[in-house]
């Protein structure tokens, strides 16, 4: 039933059960029965049918583009791998195309990630390696040698950070290598100065610099950290404190001194001796102190001393001395029978003749030499003219160098065991060859100007214009040393031969097997001297 249907039912009952007369007001009527009325909600509308779902393959709208930003860092290793497989130009002049390959290798192997700029600026490092090659001067090395340019900015920022970096790695490579000894060929001065320079690989000093801490420091230390050399570069300082003509000329030969401390290797050895050529004097060093010191005598102008470094490993007392071929022609004339009228003995061989002292007081070598052997064929040796250490200029020798003090020199190269009077005690009793107990290097050098050991600046002449030489090479001016001149000739002497005199009186043939007098000698060389 709806609601206006039970409205209208319930208003009739309500008429029925009302008197019709006030007669009947009294009249009691039975209740009337209870109607139950049930209301039943609305209908609500039917709900629309659910739309089909969309299809999967209906489009959806692309998110909006982003801005891709490409820094100077991305494009970094592209630039230098090109500009690396670049072979068409150096990246600096001296720099050779061995050391750029070793370059290239280097950064290929680093996947071409920059060591010296960041974010388009020099990284600290960067900054500290540019320091110590601005401050070149300080080790007498030239500034200019070494150029790196800014890094610049604007639309190409990328390319010119990439020159940068390459180019403060190829200044740092050259600077390493110049602090070793690379701006001059010592050979090319003289066939006689054959030092073996340590020239450090490229890619050996970038892996060192891109290690360390300071690469600054460890640029700096690849030059010579000898204390000869250290307390010549501080005078070289003190110098260009002040300002003169002739400070300037000294300065110049300060400079070509410390190059000459590049020759030597960098480890002298915890025992060493230094002969100083032109100083005309022998240092011992043992652990930095000066144990003995000797006068030397050494080769003459047109016969110099060469430059090099080898080891000592023994020594021979009662030394026989073998004629070199050059002093037999220069001196006894090629003559045989000359060399055997003056006590020299002569043996035949197949392969020709050759000349020997035996040994003696009148044997030039004297009662002892020490062998270090080399291409020279020079070694440090006694005599029998001990008078002549008295002199000041001592360049007389034919290359060798000859020996104030042997004995006393040999008590500590070759022990305590080896004492001078025992040493003395073999003298005439044939030749005794002693080995070292520990191997000692030998550095003959040449250094005319130094500090001596009273902290003092020497300087002394420049005996075979090898200063001047080093000079020039350096593209200083000449100072005037004349190179020395070859001896002329002397005239054939008289002397009194029997003209017809029988060779056999000279001459002794060698027997089927010869005799060895002394260790054959691997070196043919005319450096040997009296």
């Amino acid at each position: 039933m709806s609601m206006p249907q039970a409205a209208v039912a319930l208003l009739g009952l309500a008429l029925l059960a009302s008197p019709a007369t006030a007669e009947d007001a009294d009249l009691a009527l039975p209740p009337a029965p209870e109607v139950t009325v049930s209301v039943e909600p609305p209908a609500r509308p039917a709900a629309a049918a659910a739309p089909a779902p969309a299809s999967l393959d209906m489009a959806l709208p692309l998110p909006p583009e982003a801005p891709v930003t490409i820094t100077v860092a991305d494009r970094l290793p592209a630039l230098l791998a090109a500009r690396l497989a670049d072979g068409s130009g150096p990246l600096l002049p001296r720099l050779g195309k061995k050391e750029r390959e070793a370059i290239a290798a280097f950064y290929a192997l680093g996947g071409y990630k920059p060591l010296w700029v960041s974010d388009g600026a020099w990284t600290p490092a960067a900054v500290a390696l540019r320091e110590r090659l601005a401050r070149a001067g300080e080790e007498g090395l030239e500034p200019a040698g070494y150029p790196v340019p800014p890094i610049a900015s604007g639309p190409d920022a990328a390319a010119e950070a990439a020159s940068a970096e390459l180019k403060l790695s190829a200044a740092a490579v050259l600077y390493a290598r110049d602090a070793r000894g690379a701006r001059i060929e010592p050979a090319r001065l003289s066939q006689l100065i054959t030092p073996k320079l340590e020239l450090p690989a490229a890619d050996a000093v970038l892996t060192a610099l891109a290690a360390s801490a300071d690469p600054g420091e460890t640029l700096q230390r690849f030059n010579p950290q000898h204390p000869g050399y250290v307390a010549l570069k501080r005078k070289l300082a003190e110098m260009r404190a002040g300002a003169s003509a002739a400070k300037g000329r000294l300065e110049e030969d300060v400079v070509a001194n410390l190059e000459r401390w590049r020759w030597l290797p960098s480890d002298l050895g915890p025992r060493h001796i230094l002969v100083n050529v032109p100083e005309f004097k022998l240092r011992l060093m043992d652990q930095g102190r000066l144990v003995h010191q000797a006068r030397v005598i050494v080769g003459k102008p047109e016969t110099p001393t060469p430059l090099f470094s080898e080891l000592m490993d023994h020594a021979i007392v009662n030394p026989s001395w073998n004629v070199p071929p050059s002093i037999f022609k220069n001196e006894f004339y090629s003559d045989p029978a000359y060399a055997a009228s003056r006590g020299y003995q002569v043996v035949r061989t197949k392969s020709g003749i050759s000349i020997r002292q035996p040994p003696g007081e009148r044997n030039a070598l004297g009662f002892i030499k020490f062998m270090f052997p080399n291409q020279h064929a020079v070694y440090l040796h006694d005599t029998p003219n001990r008078s002549l250490f008295g002199s000041e200029r001592r360049a007389l020798s034919h290359g060798c160098v000859r020996l104030d003090q042997p004995f006393k020199f040999a008590e500590f190269v070759l022990g305590s065991d080896w004492t001078e009077p025992r040493l003395r005690s073999l003298i005439g009793r044939g030749e005794r060859t002693i080995r070292l107990p520990t191997k000692v290097r030998v550095h003959l050098a040449y250094f005319t100007v130094f500090v001596d050991e009273t902290g003092e600046l020497r300087q002394v002449k420049d005996l075979y214009a090898t200063n001047n030489k080093v000079r020039v090479a350096l593209g200083l001016p000449s100072d005037g040393t004349a190179v020395a001149a070859a001896e002329a000739p002397r005239p054939k002497p008289k002397r009194k031969v029997a003209a017809q005199a029988p060779r056999s009186r000279y001459v002794s043939r060698a027997p089927e097997a010869p005799q060895q007098y002394y260790a054959p000698n691997p070196f043919s060389s005319w450096w040997w001297t009296r």
